[in-house]
């Protein structure tokens, strides 16, 4: 096979590969509205934990930063928004809630398991408020998923989770 044939062959596969998770950005008159969905599935072990009653959660770190052409990025925010889902047995229900640093945001109650794990994988929107000086800037947001478990004693605790995923906004946009 020829080089360039061979070459041709490599760069299609990787275009072919996905991102774990897709990021959409929206630059509001004085925010900037930033939604998420997790391409891969859950790991097994966390869609084995959602009828047991226990608490089950996807955590993104979000980190927002200000483009440099020459420098590194310079950090503008960084928090977590996490998605948790927790089943009640005595009322059948599941409790869905997203929590932007450690304040909830919103909260839903559902009856199905599949808008439950979807509240997982796809959460709402949420609000990041920019600074005056930084509403018309180059902006770069790195977001990942983390799906963490730990031993009942949290002596050993594991974490999963996907790798970074970035959007550039240019000035303006």
């Amino acid at each position: 096979m020829p080089v360039a044939a061979w070459l041709l062959v490599v760069a299609a596969g990787l275009s072919a590969q996905t991102e774990p998770l897709t990021i959409t950005v929206a630059r509001e008159r004085d925010a900037l509205e930033v939604r998420f969905e997790l391409v891969e599935p859950l790991p097994g072990p966390l869609l084995a934990a959602l009828p047991t009653g226990a608490q089950v959660r996807v955590v993104y770190p979000v980190r927002l930063r200000v483009g440099r052409s020459f420098l590194w990025d310079r950090r503008l925010w960084r928090g977590e928004v996490t998605s948790s889902v927790a089943f009640d047995p005595v009322i059948g229900r599941y409790r869905c809630e997203l929590v932007l640093d450690r304040v909830i945001v919103t909260t839903r109650e559902t009856e199905s398991p599949s808008d439950a794990v979807a509240w997982l994988r796809s959460p709402p929107a949420v609000r990041l408020d920019l600074p005056a000086e930084r509403r018309s800037a180059d902006l770069v947001v790195r977001v990942r998923a983390v799906f963490a478990s730990a031993t009942k004693w949290l002596l050993f605790p594991s974490v999963e989770g996907t790798d970074w995923v970035e959007v550039r906004l240019g000035a303006g946009t």
